[in-house]
C-alpha cells in the first residue's frame, strides 16, 4: 500500500530518548526545590516563543503531509496533516489568550487560553489516534483531502465561536484566587489517558510500511503523555512544571513532524540515489549475492547436466558437482524412498507443466528431502522462469525451511497445547467444540460438553506447593484420558484445575451418565505425589447441544453453571444444567449490576428492632439491620444481596453508610428517650479483612459524633474468630479500648470453641434462633440454651437471645436468666421513625 519503510531515527534511540525524558520528569517531580518554584519571572514571552515554535511544526506537519499526497494518498497521514492545521490555529489562539497578552476580541486571561488549549491537546490525540487505530486508507477521491481539511476547519471555528462568545457555554477551567477547576485537571488526566493508550498501539507498528515514521509518531505520543502529566503538577501557570510541560510538547511536536518529513520527502530522495548505484553495480554484486544467499540454486541444462550449485546448496545438503552430474542423481539421492519418490516426481512434473503453461512460477513445493548425511530436511522447490532460455537452462530454488517447520511445530504446541498435561488448551478446545456443533448440525445429531473442576485443589497447591500441584494436574489429565478413552476427543484443559470433555454422536442420557461417573471414580483414586498422598473428588457440570445452547460459548458457560451446581450439592457428583440455573444465573447478575449503584441513589435503609432487657421488659437496645428497596424490584432479601456485596468488597462503603446513620440514630434516642441505649451494628468479616481500613476510623466518627463508645456494640460471628490474625486482633483490641462492646452473633451454629471466649473480650453471646424457635421446657434446644446461659454468665458475658416469638419462649429465657431478647414478640424490624413511635408508646425508658 505503502512504499517506504520506517527510516530516520532507529528505535533504540528513541527508546533512549523518552527514558532520558522520563528520568528528567521523575527527578524534576521528586525535587523538592523545583516544588518551591511557584512562579518564572518574564515567563509570557518565554510562553509565547515556546508556543510560536510549536506552531511552526505545527503548520510544517500540515504543509508536508499536504504535499505527500499527490504521490502517496494516504488517509491517515491526510487526516494527521489536517488536524495539526487546526492545532496550530488553536495554539496560535492558545498564545493570543494567555495572561498578559493583548486583548483579542475578548479579554486575555488563564480560563480563556485554558479552553484554546484544551481543544488544542484534544485535536492533537485525535490526530495521533487516526494513525495509531485507524485501518491504513488510500484517498481514491481528490476532493476526500479538502473535505478533511474543511471539517478539521469547521471544528476550529465553532471551537473559537464557542470560546470568544459564548464561553459561559463551557465547564469552568480556573477560577480567580483559588485555580484549576476538578474538570481542567480530570480533562488533563484523560488526555494523558489517551496519549499514553496511543505508544503502545504504535510500537507495534513501527516496522510496518509506512508513509510516515512510525519510531517518530511512537516517541512522539509518549513524549505528549509525559508532557500531560507536568500538566496535572503546576500549581501555579507560570511555575517551573508548565514550562517543563510546553518543552516537552515541543520535543512531541518536532518528533511528529520528523516523522512526516523523514519517510514522505527525505527517504524518497535516499532511496532513488541508492537505487541508481544499485542498478549501475547490480552485474558486479548479482555473483555475490548468488554466493551468500541462504537460499540454494541449482543450474541445469535441457540434458539433465548440473551446471552450478551455490554454496548455500552445498551446505545444506553436503552434495557437491561430484556427488550430482545430473538432475536426476539430486532426486535418487534426496529420495531414498521409491514410493515417496515417485509420489514427489509426479506432483514436480504437474507443477513444471503449469509453470510453462502460464509461463510464471507458482507457489513453490513443499517436500522432505534427506542431505548427504542422511538427515532429513523439509524445503520449498521452485523452478525459475527464464524467459527465451527457459528451453536450455533451468534454474531451481531450494529454501530449506526445517527450522522454520519446526518452530511452527512449536508455536502451534504452544498455542493449542497445554505445556502441563499436554492436553488440548483453551484455543484448541474452542476450535474442537465449534467444529463439533458445526458437525452435530449437519448430521442433526446432539453432543454434550462436560465441565470438570477438581475440588480443594486450591488447598493441595497452598500446603504442598505448586510443584506438587502441577504433578497432581499431569496426573488428573493421564486420568481424564484415560476415563473418556479412543472413541471420544481428547480431553481438554482451560485452565488452572478445569478440564473439559466433549462427547458427540449421542443417542441418550445414560451414556454421558457412564463416562461422567468413570471420570468421577478416575479422579477418587489417590494421587502420588512422592512423599504424600492426596486424595481428591471432582466437580462435573453437563450441558447439551442443541437442548442447553446452540452457541459454543453459551454451551460452556451452562455447563460451567451445572458444575458450580455440583459443588453447592456437596462436590464428587455431576449435575446436567437446568434453565433454573439460568435464571438463577441472570438475577445474581441484575443484582450485581443494580447493587452498584445502590448506594448512590440512596435505595438502601436502616431498619432497627428492639432488644428488650429482662425481667424489666424495657427496649434499651436496637439492632440496626440493613434494607434494600429497589423501585422496579421492590424489597430484597438481605440473604440475597449482603453475599453479593461482601463477594465484590462492596459492604465496605455499605458498612460505612450503615454505621454512620446509626450513630446519628443512637445520638438522638440517647438524648430523647435514655443516655444509655445502644445500637448494635454488624460487621462483615470483609471490613475486618481490608488491610485499607483504618481501625481508628468508627472511633474516631463517634468522637465527631459526641458519643461514648459505650453507645454502639459491634456484632461480630463466631467464623471471623476463626481466621482471627493479627490484623482482626488489633480491630478487636481498638474497639474495646474505645469503649465499643463487641457480641458474638449466631452462638451454637458455627465452629463453637470455649477458647474463643477466653481469647477474646466477648460482651454479649446472642443465642441463634434456631435454639429458640422450637423451645419448650423439656426440650433438648431448653437444656442447650440454659447451658449457654450458665457458661456466659460464669465467663462474665451477658446472653441475648434471638428470634422470641411466643410467650412461652419469653417466659421460659426469663425463668433460665437470660438477659434480653428479640423478636417478632416485641416487634418486626422497623425504620427510625417507627421505632420511635415504637419507644414513644411503650414509655419504657
Amino acid at each position: 500500500m505503502f512504499r517506504y519503510q520506517t527510516g530516520g531515527i532507529g528505535l533504540s534511540s528513541v527508546i533512549k530518548l523518552l527514558l532520558l525524558l522520563f528520568l528528567l520528569q521523575l527527578g524534576s517531580a521528586l525535587s523538592p526545590s523545583l516544588h518551591g518554584w511557584q512562579g518564572l519571572l518574564n515567563y509570557l514571552p518565554l510562553h509565547t516563543a515556546m508556543e510560536v515554535g510549536a506552531i511552526v511544526i505545527s503548520a510544517l506537519v500540515f504543509a508536508v503531509g499536504w504535499s505527500v499526497y499527490q504521490k502517496e494518498g494516504s488517509g491517515n497521514l491526510m487526516l494527521l496533516a489536517c488536524c495539526f492545521l487546526g492545532v496550530a490555529l488553536l495554539d496560535f489562539m492558545h498564545t493570543l489568550s494567555y495572561a498578559g497578552m493583548p486583548d483579542w476580541v475578548t479579554a486575555s486571561g488563564p480560563e480563556k487560553a485554558i479552553d484554546f488549549w484544551l481543544a488544542a491537546r484534544a485535536l492533537a490525540a485525535l490526530a495521533l489516534f487516526s494513525v495509531a487505530f485507524l485501518p491504513d486508507r488510500l484517498l481514491t477521491k481528490r476532493q476526500s483531502r479538502w473535505w478533511m481539511l474543511i471539517s478539521v476547519l469547521v471544528v476550529v471555528g465553532l471551537i473559537n465561536w464557542i470560546v470568544l462568545w459564548h464561553q459561559n457555554w463551557l465547564p469552568r477551567t480556573f477560577l480567580e484566587g483559588r485555580g484549576l477547576t476538578p474538570f481542567k485537571k480530570n480533562a488533563e488526566y484523560l488526555l494523558f489517558t489517551a496519549y499514553a493508550v496511543m505508544p503502545v498501539r504504535l510500537f507495534r507498528k513501527t516496522r510496518d510500511p509506512k508513509v510516515y515514521d512510525g519510531v517518530c509518531l511512537f516517541g512522539a505520543s509518549a513524549t505528549m503523555a509525559m508532557s500531560e502529566v507536568f500538566f496535572t503538577l503546576y500549581a501555579d501557570v507560570a511555575d517551573i512544571y508548565n514550562l517543563l510541560g510546553h518543552i516537552y510538547k515541543v520535543i512531541a511536536y518536532g518528533m511528529i513532524y520528523r516523522s512526516v518529513f523523514i519517510n514522505s520527502v527525505e527517504l524518497p530522495y535516499q532511496r532513488l540515489y541508492q537505487v541508481n548505484r544499485a542498478l549501475r553495480a547490480s552485474e558486479a554484486k548479482f555473483q555475490a549475492i548468488i554466493n551468500e544467499s541462504p537460499i540454494a540454486y541449482l543450474l541445469y541444462d535441457d540434458q539433465q547436466r548440473i551446471s552450478f550449485l551455490n554454496p548455500a546448496f552445498i551446505n545444506t545438503f553436503g552434495f557437491t558437482m561430484a556427488d550430482l552430474p545430473n538432475w536426476s542423481d539430486w532426486w535418487l539421492k534426496a529420495f531414498p524412498d521409491p514410493e515417496y519418490r515417485q509420489a514427489c516426481l509426479s506432483h514436480w512434473r504437474r507443477h513444471l507443466q503449469r509453470v510453462g503453461q502460464n509461463k510464471l512460477s507458482l507457489a513453490p513445493m513443499e517436500l522432505d528431502v534427506c542431505g548427504k548425511d542422511g538427515r532429513k530436511h523439509t524445503i520449498l522447490i521452485n523452478i525459475a522462469f527464464l524467459g527465451d532460455a527457459f528451453a536450455s537452462q533451468q534454474v531451481i530454488l531450494l529454501q530449506d525451511i526445517t527450522e522454520r517447520v519446526e518452530t511452527m511445530q512449536l508455536i502451534w504446541r504452544q498455542s493449542y497445547l497445554d505445556p502441563l498435561t499436554e492436553l488440548p488448551n483453551r484455543n484448541q478446545f474452542l476450535d474442537k467444540l465449534a467444529q463439533a456443533m458445526n458437525q452435530a448440525r449437519k448430521l442433526d445429531q446432539r453432543l454434550a460438553l462436560l465441565f470438570i473442576d477438581l475440588d480443594r485443589f486450591k488447598d493441595v497447591n497452598d500446603a504442598l506447593g505448586h510443584v506438587s500441584g502441577d504433578i497432581l494436574l499431569r496426573e488428573a489429565g493421564k486420568r481424564l484420558r484415560e476415563a473418556v478413552g479412543d472413541s471420544q476427543p481428547s480431553p481438554a484443559r482451560l485452565g488452572g484445575d478445569e478440564f473439559t470433555v466433549i462427547i458427540g454422536d449421542l443417542e441418550n442420557h445414560p451414556g454421558v451418565d457412564a463416562i461422567a461417573q468413570a471420570i468421577l471414580q478416575s479422579l477418587a483414586r489417590p494421587f502420588d505425589l512422592g512423599d504424600e498422598t492426596v486424595y481428591l473428588s471432582a466437580s462435573i457440570g453437563i450441558a447439551f447441544y442443541p437442548d442447553d445452547a446452540d452457541k459454543s460459548a453459551e454451551l460452556l458457560k451452562k455447563a460451567d453453571q451445572a458444575m458450580f451446581e455440583a459443588k453447592k450439592q456437596g462436590r464428587d457428583r455431576y449435575s446436567f444444567f437446568t434453565p433454573e440455573m439460568q435464571r438463577i444465573a441472570q438475577n445474581r447478575m441484575r443484582l450485581l449490576n443494580e447493587l452498584h449503584g445502590a448506594l448512590a441513589k440512596q435505595q438502601f435503609m436502616v431498619y432497627y428492632q428492639p432488644i428488650v432487657e429482662f425481667p424489666s421488659g424495657k427496649i434499651c437496645k436496637a439492632e440496626a439491620l440493613l434494607r434494600w428497596r429497589h423501585p422496579d424490584l421492590g424489597m430484597i432479601s438481605p440473604a440475597e444481596f449482603i453475599p453479593l456485596a461482601e463477594e465484590t468488597g462492596m459492604i465496605v462503603d455499605i458498612g460505612e453508610w450503615v454505621f454512620n446513620t446509626a450513630a446519628q440514630q443512637v445520638k438522638l434516642w440517647r438524648q430523647q428517650y435514655h443516655p444509655q441505649f445502644q445500637v448494635s451494628i454488624n460487621k462483615s468479616p470483609v471490613q475486618f479483612r481490608n488491610e485499607r481500613y483504618d481501625r481508628e476510623h468508627w472511633p474516631r466518627q463517634l468522637r465527631q459524633f459526641d458519643l461514648p463508645g459505650q453507645s454502639i456494640v459491634i456484632e461480630i460471628t463466631e467464623g471471623l474468630l476463626l481466621e482471627a490474625g493479627s490484623l482482626i486482633n488489633e480491630q478487636l483490641l481498638t474497639f474495646r479500648n474505645a469503649g465499643m462492646q463487641v457480641a458474638l452473633d449466631d452462638f451454637g451454629t458455627g465452629y463453637s470453641s470455649l477458647a474463643y471466649l477466653k481469647k477474646f473480650d466477648i460482651d454479649y453471646l446472642k443465642i441463634d434462633q434456631a435454639f429458640v424457635r422450637h423451645l419448650s421446657a423439656e426440650s433438648s434446644d431448653m437444656a442447650l440454651c440454659e447451658a449457654i446461659i450458665v457458661m456466659a454468665h460464669k465467663l462474665g458475658i451477658k446472653v441475648v437471645a434471638e428470634g422470641i416469638e411466643t410467650a412461652e419462649q419469653f417466659d421460659l429465657l426469663i425463668n433460665a436468666g437470660c438477659d434480653f431478647g428479640q423478636g417478632y414478640l416485641f416487634s418486626r424490624p422497623v425504620p427510625a421513625d417507627e421505632f420511635d413511635a415504637l419507644l414513644s408508646q411503650l414509655d419504657t425508658l
